[in-house]
């Protein structure tokens, strides 16, 4: 019975993707949803369509030469004004008559015409060739206005208190019942004339015909239909705010399908009725509040999305309650249910992240960070993430577990909703700098961090396109870095003068958090640490890259998985752009070599006076220079020795008396003349005093 059920929803999702597959090759996908929702308005327009106004009279030419024939008999009669869609005017016109003074000649091209008073007569069909818009302003928002918005500003000054229309790029027609305007011939305007008394008056030729929502009609009778949208300021309204309210209701019917229905049965009902009322609450808002719904995407997601979504939740029950469950999963589940919480993370983690897992693996992680087991809390969060960065609030419990430190209480961090292609999910912190947030790549569903930076509270103008391509070059530069001690830039970007950097997202604490004496790391542990970080700087030495701003605020470890990482890569040239321009000193100038506070140029000498310095603090809690004002930090690190490090905790091995010396010494030809040097110097005294 299973395998039947399995090749049965085989069977029906090979058959949805092979429907929509066929679609797609007759169909551009980009104009299957506007071709549906077209077919939706045209339904919609036919149900009820409201009356039209009484004093618009239609006249149909068979000639150009009738046209000055009408309008002295229209003068005579004293109609209201004659608009004419013949893009030649008579020899004559008065003051009465309006016309086409520009008409369209192809898809781009427009030409002018003779006719001296009167506006542009464009006809735009939608994708499937229906007319369904009024453009009464070009696309540019300049003159003229449309013939139909022209003739209104007419009568609204001829009508004094009758303020004219406003008018935008683009709206929506009401259109009115088929042939429902007063139509008559120009024999008989011209036999019995006393029809045009007091009338708007519309005359061209039959053709061409047009396809409107009620069927063809000729343009006159599409101007007429424009014009009484115009005079009555009936148009449907849309945008925005309709297209989210459907789909704010598909989505809360799939979260009904996915968390609520308990049955399969229950869920197809729900389906149904959500997509039938859905639809119905567009023709209600476009009948009676000219409102118009576009619905056909929204209903189309509840159905496809729903039916793939209980297929594929009843997949996973299945699995879940299977008897075949992988071992690791039983013991995992049965440990957890104990209380075992670390043997069940432990078992979890031997298994691949799915959407099957997500509530069991969010549950275990809550029970963790309930007991203060954040490390092991953020792992499990992370793997949750990286299936559903929207999983409940996993986003906001993966940051306080990874980074308690770093948003401080209380505070709330603005975050748009997306930054590039990266939708942001939480705040992680904020820095002199800018801002860091959790995001997820939605092309690639991966988990980054997204460090952002607001060029524009600092720069403008030719100045802040040169910064801006000075910190795209750099963190490109930055990005080619591939070592397993140097966090993965994955992208870098600038949008409305704000630059980012998407990186991987890091697990664990920043070593600025083991700086004071009662958190000092073991000896061994801070040495093995330094010498990594040494050994990547090394590296990126090599590739001409000089990080400018090693701290221990800028080095992750991840005690968990055994992991560092050295932060910050691409943004340091920045910061010594805006403390050229400021004047100011940016950053922790504690960590600065003499050669970087003196404005000369620096390499990689510099990273390691600010590792030594880094090391320094590690051991000892303290700064090797410290200094009352800014001046006299300055001096101190330029002119005075640091104090040596025994002596200010007398148990560490004299050995790394000799490391610290050289890493901090004030010429950089008497430092470490690389990374590796460094690094082997910090290993060998290991080895020494074991």
């Amino acid at each position: 019975m299973d395998g039947f059920r399995n090749l049965s929803r085989s069977f029906v999702e090979a058959a949805a993707l092979g429907l929509l597959a066929t679609a797609v090759l007759y169909v551009q996908p980009p104009q299957i949803a506007a071709r549906l929702d077209g077919w939706l308005f045209d339904t919609w327009s036919g149900l009820a369509p409201p009356a039209p106004p009484d004093d618009i009279l239609l006249v149909q030419l068979p000639s150009p030469t009738v046209l000055e024939e009408l309008i002295d008999a229209a003068e005579r009669e004293s109609a209201q004004l004659v608009i004419s869609t013949l893009p030649q005017p008579p020899p004559v016109v008065t003051d009465l008559a309006i016309g086409p003074v520009e008409v369209r000649v192809g898809p781009r091209r427009t030409r002018s015409t003779a006719w001296l008073r009167g506006g542009h007569l464009w006809v735009e069909p939608d994708v499937d060739g229906v007319v369904r818009h009024d453009s009464p302003l070009p696309g540019n928002g300049n003159e003229p206005p449309s013939l139909a918005l022209y003739a209104v500003r007419l009568l609204a000054n001829a009508h004094r208190g009758v303020a004219p229309p406003d008018a935008v790029s683009q709206r929506w027609l009401r259109f009115h019942g088929t042939d429902s305007f007063a139509s008559i011939s120009a024999a008989e305007a011209l036999a019995a004339p006393e029809q045009l008394r007091n009338r708007i008056v519309v005359a061209g030729l039959p053709e061409p015909i047009h396809v409107t929502p009620l069927g063809l009609i000729g343009t006159p009778e599409l101007v007429a239909e424009m014009l009484t949208n115009h005079r009555q300021d009936r148009w449907l309204t849309s945008g925005a705010p309709g297209s989210l309210g459907g789909w704010s209701l598909a989505l809360l019917v799939l979260a009904a399908v996915g968390f609520l229905t308990t049955t399969r049965g229950a869920a197809a009902a729900t389906i149904a009725t959500s997509s039938i009322a859905l639809l119905g609450v567009s023709a209600l808002l476009f009948n009676t509040l000219d409102v118009w719904l576009p619905a056909t995407g929204p209903t189309a997601w509840i159905l496809l999305a729903g039916s793939l979504l209980v297929m594929r939740r009843q997949a996973a029950f299945a699995v879940i309650q299977s008897a075949t469950a992988p071992e690791p999963l039983v013991a995992a589940r049965r440990a957890a249910a104990d209380g075992r919480l670390y043997e069940a993370w432990a078992l979890y983690r031997q298994l691949s992240a799915s959407s099957a897992l997500l509530s069991e693996l969010y549950d275990l992680a809550c029970a963790l960070d309930d007991q203060d087991a954040r490390d092991a809390a953020a792992d499990l969060y992370h793997r949750v993430a990286q299936v559903d960065g929207r999983f409940r609030d996993v986003a906001a419990r993966l940051v306080r577990a990874s980074h308690p430190n770093d948003v401080p209480p209380n505070v709330r961090l603005a975050m748009p909703a997306t930054l590039g292609r990266y939708q942001l999910l939480a705040p992680i912190g904020r820095g002199a700098m800018g801002c860091v947030y959790l995001g997820r790549d939605p092309i690639i569903s991966r988990i980054v961090a997204l460090k952002a930076i607001d060029l524009t509270l600092d720069y403008e103008g030719a100045e802040l396109e040169s910064v801006s391509e000075s910190f795209l070059r750099e963190a490109t530069i930055a990005g080619g870095l591939s070592h397993p001690n140097i966090v993965t830039v994955f992208d870098v970007g600038q949008t409305d003068g704000l630059a980012y950097i998407a990186m991987e997202y890091l697990k664990g604490r920043h070593l600025s958090e083991f700086v004071t004496l009662d958190r000092l790391l073991p000896v061994e542990t801070v040495v093995d640490l330094l010498s990594r970080t040494a050994d990547a700087l090394d590296y990126a030495h090599a590739q001409n890259v000089v990080h400018r701003d090693i701290k221990p605020a800028n080095i992750m470890y991840d005690s968990t998985s055994d992991t560092l990482k050295i932060t910050d890569f691409g943004i340091a040239k920045l910061s010594d752009a805006n403390r050229t321009r400021t004047g100011v000193v940016l950053g922790t100038p504690a960590f600065m070599s003499p050669e970087q506070l003196e404005g000369r140029n620096v390499n990689g000498h510099t990273d390691l006076f600010a590792l030594g310095v880094s090391l320094y603090q590690l051991l000892t809690g303290h700064l090797p220079f410290r200094g009352a004002s800014m001046t006299k930090l300055m001096f101190v690190i330029a002119n005075e020795p640091h104090q040596s490090v025994i002596s200010v905790r007398a148990d560490l091995p004299q050995w790394l008396d000799g490391v610290v010396d050289r890493a901090l010494a004030k010429d950089p030809a008497n430092r470490y003349q690389t990374g590796a040097e460094m690094a082997a110097a910090l290993r060998g005294g290991l080895v020494q005093a074991a």
